[in-house]
Order: C-alpha cells, then structure tokens, then sequence
C-alpha cells in the first residue's frame, strides 16, 4: 500500500520590510513544534508565483498570479509524515508589492507584516561596501513602483542620492502594505520591530492571529532559539538589539531621506488600526 499524502494547513505568513524581525519570525515558527511545523523561508516558487504578473500585473492577472501561487503552496505542503501539520511561509520583502496576489489566493490565511523605525532600516539596508549597490538601491532601475512614487512626489529622477532611492523602495514596500491592511480587514496585521519582538509573537501574534496554541515546552523552544530571557521582559537580555547604535551613527543623508520619503508610510502603519499595538 502507498502512503496517500496529507495536506498540511497553511496557518500564516511573513511578509516583511527586510532587516526588520523576518528571520526570527521564521525560526520561532519552527521552534513552536519542529515536529507538527513546516517552515519555508524565502523559498524561490512562491515567490515567483508572487511575482510572475508584475508589480503592476502588465503580464497578467491577479487572478492568474493567483492560480498559479495556489498550486506551487499546495504542492510545497503536501507530506507523507503523519506528524506533520501545520504550514508557513516568509517571503521575500520585494513580494509585499503584490501582496493582493496572496490574499486572492488564501483569502481566509492570516499574515503579518513586520516593518522598522526608518533610520534603523535604511542603516541596515546599506551596510554595504558600496551604496550604489544596495538592493534598496538598485532596485529603481526596474520597478514600476518605485517610478510611480518618484512621478507624484514632485522630484526628477536624476535629482535623487542613493540614500533617497533607498528609502522609496522601502516606502513602496509599507505603502503596498497598507494598502492590504486595509483591504483584509483584519486578516493582516502591521508588527514593529523592537528588541522584545518575540513576546508579541508568543502573546499575540501566534496565539490569537494565526491560531497556534503555544504550550509551556513551545514557549521555551521558541525563547531559547530566539536567545531572550522571557524574565527580561522590557529589558535586554542575550538579544543584542542594534537600534541605538543604529541611529547614533545614521549620516544626514541618511536621516533626511528617512524623513522625507519613508516616515510617512511609517507613521501610518504606527497608527494603524490593524497594527498589533492597536488591536
């Protein structure tokens, strides 16, 4: 007799600004349960399943994109362990601009949104060698998106540094978040990064939005890999966090890009009312 292969039940999913929580988010969802959980971080089908349509569905449509996304998750958590049950999925940050690709396909999964304070992103974004060469920053040369924000913000392509196409990207980023926030009503939710991320993740975002009951061994697993104290709540533990450091040495560049282009998006994800803080 063959084993007939079960589906796994996709739970919830990680979109995320980068640089902003997404590789914990992955390794404490695995934590939960290793036995009951399958985690795919930035696995390259889905994400070009995501993708496929184009940042402004020029190639087809969100319902295409859709289809197609649909199949490669059904594929991907299908499993032949009886132990295994539960599914998730972190996508890359540049997915967050077809976002509405996802919800048209699992129009009833949860998702959260992980995003940061904009100096401490764009520092992280371009702690490269050389500027030029920063994902943030290549990126402008071919995104629609990117060209659309640069069009209504008054400012002329060859006016703009490095510093400032970096901090558009990552307002398209947030903006497309927002934009889905609003539109699922509740099935997303906006999470800030801080150094106690984790906790909202046991609190709240695990147990009350994806629907994944924690008992006391998970809660432990999940402390141990994410390497704080749960007894350090509101105060640093073994986690390093990185954000005053971060904004002592932002260069003015830095700052006013930060300021003029990514704040906005930022403020409005603060305020939100799917943001966890608000719920």
């Amino acid at each position: 007799y063959y084993n007939v292969p079960n589906q796994l039940q996709l739970k919830g999913v990680v979109f995320h600004e980068s640089r902003c929580g997404s590789t914990l988010a992955a390794n404490t969802m695995m934590a939960m349960n290793p036995m009951k959980h399958r985690v795919y971080s930035e696995s390259s089908p889905p994400i070009a399943a995501i993708k496929a349509c184009g940042e402004l569905y020029e190639n087809c449509s969100v319902e295409a994109g859709a289809n197609l996304l649909r199949d490669i998750i059904y594929m991907m958590g299908r499993s032949n362990d009886p132990n295994e049950e539960n599914l998730f999925f972190k996508f890359q940050s540049i997915t967050t601009r077809n976002m509405d690709t996802f919800r048209k396909a699992f129009p009833e999964t949860p998702w959260m949104y992980l995003y940061r304070e904009p100096v401490e992103v764009m520092m992280s974004q371009l702690n490269v060698p050389q500027m030029r060469m920063a994902n943030c920053v290549r990126s402008h040369s071919h995104s629609d998106m990117v060209s659309r924000f640069v069009a209504r913000s008054g400012y002329r392509p060859p006016d703009l540094d490095d510093e400032e196409w970096c901090a558009i990207h990552l307002a398209t980023l947030c903006e497309s978040a927002i934009m889905n926030l609003n539109d699922a009503d509740g099935l997303g939710m906006a999470v800030n990064y801080h150094k106690d991320l984790v906790h909202d993740f046991l609190d709240t975002v695990f147990p009350k939005h994806f629907n994944v009951p924690l008992d006391q061994e998970a809660i432990d697993r999940v402390i141990k890999v994410s390497g704080t104290y749960s007894k350090n709540r509101g105060r640093q533990g073994e986690f390093k966090a990185d954000s005053e450091e971060k904004e002592k040495k932002a260069s003015d560049g830095i700052r006013e890009a930060s300021s003029l282009f990514l704040e906005p998006s930022f403020h409005t994800l603060q305020d939100s009312r799917y943001n966890i803080r608000n719920r």
